[in-house]
């Protein structure tokens, strides 16, 4: 009975250590097939020797850029056309995914996210706006990241490029520069004996303009403007300002330092005593809210802004349009611009691989300036300024030169409050509520005090 126990028992523990050798294989089996599938032999046993490895084949990780824009009309299709363009060729990797926000808050918007930390990897951020954006911190330089984009600064419009510029150091990869220029009605100006052969019969000097502008009211329908400019809006101040700056020691409102008011009062006298005089005849008509769809209905003869507007103009049927430098009045050619650069905002945590992506993104944009220029601005870069691409797109040939001739606002952190300031004040003047020496006479008072809030 007892042996009968023994060999019962000894049956027993064989049979389970067959069981349990059997799941030890089937173990070993599972974890060898898991091991090859996640890598090969050497990421389970560690030797190193496997050649099978699954990073041989994987693809470079992308990296993503966030991009901000205020764009609207034709050169947000535009943009979108270049980035969609971008995403589908570039070899290095990076995904660019656009925002585009409305202009009217769009600095708010910017600033506010920058400060929260929520700020995009690139934005398009004006010239005039470096000012308040550097000394605040909000974009960074980008020095040490120029030569690994191959950012070539010397292919830049020096005059362009020296605005994203303090004390020699860069902010920014300029974009374009854009500015006003005169538009004009062909049926209009012919009708007035003064587009012939192709080409505007003006002749130079303050009173070649007005003699102009009087004959071309002497011979157009009286609801036609012989000038359209809005007598609210900024569009005002910038054909004073383009006035007051092309005159020698003009365009300054302070101190080289920029601690007080500094304006030459002749030239701002002559400047705007011409304006003022062109209201008064009505050769600039009172009450254009919007000088655009005057022009654009065939009801100016004249039309002074800028050179964004092109690409809306040749939409219009039966427009029959060109385009003319704004003309050289006083002792230099000169008129009120601005420029569109791409800056990057600054991060608490900076990932350097991101801004490097952002810098090689924002080169690549500002070397296909030929297809933004399509918007009708300039391009920055010069070589694409001056490309068969650009210059065979309609008037560009007839303007692209005074990109060297830009006159813009001074930089100065407290230049939008006195931009704002100076439309209240040249308002005053059209609607006769104040005289030119009136206005002057306090100008630098009003300059001074601004400089103090």
């Amino acid at each position: 009975m007892m042996k009968w126990i023994k060999q019962s028992l000894f049956s027993m523990t064989k049979l389970r250590l067959y069981s349990v050798l059997l799941s030890l294989m089937i173990l070993m089996i599972g974890l060898i097939s898991y091991g090859v599938y996640r890598g090969g032999l050497s990421s389970l046993w560690g030797d190193g020797q496997s050649t099978i490895s699954s990073t041989d084949s994987s693809a470079p990780e992308s990296i993503s850029i966030s991009f901000w824009t205020p764009f609207s009309g034709g050169d947000i299709s535009f943009m979108n056309e270049l980035v969609q363009r971008y995403n589908r060729e570039n070899t290095d990797h990076i995904v660019v995914t656009m925002k585009n926000n409305k202009s009217d808050d769009y600095y708010t918007k910017l600033s506010t996210a920058i400060v929260t930390e929520e700020a995009p990897d690139v934005a398009i951020v004006h010239a005039s706006m470096f000012a308040q954006y550097i000394p605040a911190g909000f974009i960074q330089n980008i020095d040490k990241f120029a030569a690994k984009a191959q950012v070539h600064f010397t292919d830049f419009n020096p005059s362009i490029l020296a605005r994203t510029m303090v004390n020699e150091q860069h902010y920014a990869i300029p974009l374009d520069t854009h500015f006003s220029i005169l538009y004009y009605n062909k049926k209009w100006l012919a009708k007035a004996g003064l587009y012939q052969d192709g080409k505007v019969q003006m002749q130079p000097g303050e009173q070649g303009f007005v003699d102009f502008l009087q004959k071309l009211q002497q011979h157009i329908p009286q609801d036609v403007a012989p000038l359209a400019v809005p007598n609210v809006r900024i569009d005002s101040l910038w054909l004073w300002w383009s006035l007051y700056a092309q005159i020698d020691g003009g365009g300054q409102l302070y101190t080289s330092d920029g601690t007080r008011a500094s304006v030459n009062m002749p030239a701002a006298k002559k400047s705007l005593e011409l304006v003022t005089s062109l209201y008064d005849q009505q050769l600039i008509p009172p009450n254009i809210n919007d000088a655009s769809n005057e022009f654009a209905q065939g009801k100016a003869a004249l039309l002074f802004l800028g050179v964004w507007s092109i690409g809306s103009f040749e939409k219009v049927p039966d427009l029959d349009f060109g385009v003319m430098p704004f003309p050289q009045i006083y002792d230099h050619a000169g008129s009120w611009g601005d420029a569109h650069t791409l800056a990057f905002p600054t991060h608490h945590e900076q990932d350097p691989q991101k801004v490097l992506a952002a810098i090689k993104f924002a080169n690549w944009l500002a070397r296909n300036g030929a297809i933004w220029g399509e918007a009708g601005h300039v391009p920055a870069v010069q070589a694409e300024a001056l490309s068969p691409a650009y210059l065979s797109l309609p008037f560009r040939k007839e303007y692209v030169a005074e990109a060297n001739h830009v006159e813009y606002f001074p930089s100065h952190p407290k230049q939008i409050m006195m931009s704002d300031a100076l439309i209240n004040e040249l308002e005053k003047i059209w609607y006769g509520k104040q005289s030119v020496d009136q206005m002057l006479n306090h100008l630098e008072p009003l300059i001074n005090q601004i400089l103090k809030e």
